[in-house]
C-alpha cells in the first residue's frame, strides 16, 4: 500500500487565538521543517475547508479560520474543531476583487524586484566614472551626449576611453531597468482600475510576458 497524503497548516497566535494561515500537505514519512507549536494536522475535510476559506490563489493571508483549544490537546483537527472570524468572512465582491488586486501586485513586485534593485556598489561606480569624465572636461548631459562622445573618441586618450565604454555599459543597465519600472507603473495602474478578475489576469500575463 502506497504512502498517503497528509494535511497541515501553519498557525499563528494572536491574543491567545490559533489562527490557521497556510495550508500545506506532505508525504506519510516526509519531515515538516516546523517546530511542533508552529503547525497543526488537520483530517482531509479540515483541510479542504481551510484552503477554500482562505482562497489563498486570490488573496494574501488572513486571520479567517482559528481553533479555540490549544494545538497540543489533539493530534489531528477535523471541521468541527474549526471556526471562522465572521467580521473578515463578510466580504462584497468589491472587497475580493481588491484583495486579489493586492495578491497580484505582490507577486509582480516579487518577480521583478531583482531587476530593478541597483546596488549602491554599481551606482558608487557610475558616478566615480561619470566625475573621472567630467574631470577631464567631458560634461555629458542628455542635450550633448552623443557630441560629448564623439569628443571622447576623437581625443586620443585610451584611459578616458575605456572609462567611456564603462560608462555606458552602466547607462545601459540604468536604462533597461527604467524601462521595466516604467512598464511596472502601467500594469499597476490597469490592475488598480480592472473591473473583474480577468482584466487583472490579462495585465499580469502582459507584464510577465514583457519583462521575462
Amino acid at each position: 500500500m502506497g504512502k498517503q497524503m497528509l494535511f497541515f497548516c501553519g498557525i499563528i497566535t494572536i491574543n491567545n487565538v490559533n489562527f490557521l494561515v497556510n495550508p500545506f500537505t506532505k508525504i506519510e514519512g516526509e519531515p515538516v521543517l516546523l517546530s511542533r507549536d508552529a503547525y497543526v494536522q488537520l483530517t482531509a475535510e479540515a483541510y479542504d475547508f481551510v484552503t477554500n476559506v482562505l482562497d489563498l490563489s486570490h488573496r494574501e493571508p488572513q486571520c479567517k479560520v482559528y481553533i479555540e483549544c490549544s494545538p497540543t490537546e489533539k493530534e489531528i483537527f477535523d471541521r468541527d474543531d474549526l471556526k471562522i472570524n465572521e467580521e473578515l468572512n463578510n466580504e462584497s465582491p468589491e472587497d475580493k476583487l481588491d484583495a486579489y488586486k493586492e495578491k497580484c501586485i505582490r507577486l509582480m513586485n516579487e518577480m521583478i524586484s531583482n531587476q530593478l534593485m541597483i546596488s549602491n556598489f554599481e551606482l558608487y561606480h557610475f558616478f566615480k566614472l561619470n566625475h573621472y569624465l567630467e574631470s577631464k572636461g567631458f560634461f555629458i548631459t542628455d542635450e550633448n551626449r552623443e557630441e560629448k562622445y564623439l569628443e571622447v573618441i576623437n581625443s586620443g586618450d585610451a584611459e578616458a576611453l575605456e572609462k567611456l565604454s564603462e560608462y555606458l555599459d552602466s547607462l545601459d543597465e540604468f536604462n533597461a531597468i527604467d524601462d521595466i519600472y516604467m512598464r511596472y507603473k502601467e500594469f499597476k495602474d490597469k490592475v488598480k482600475v480592472a473591473k473583474n478578475e480577468q482584466e487583472i489576469k490579462d495585465a499580469y500575463i502582459a507584464m510577465s510576458k514583457a519583462t521575462f
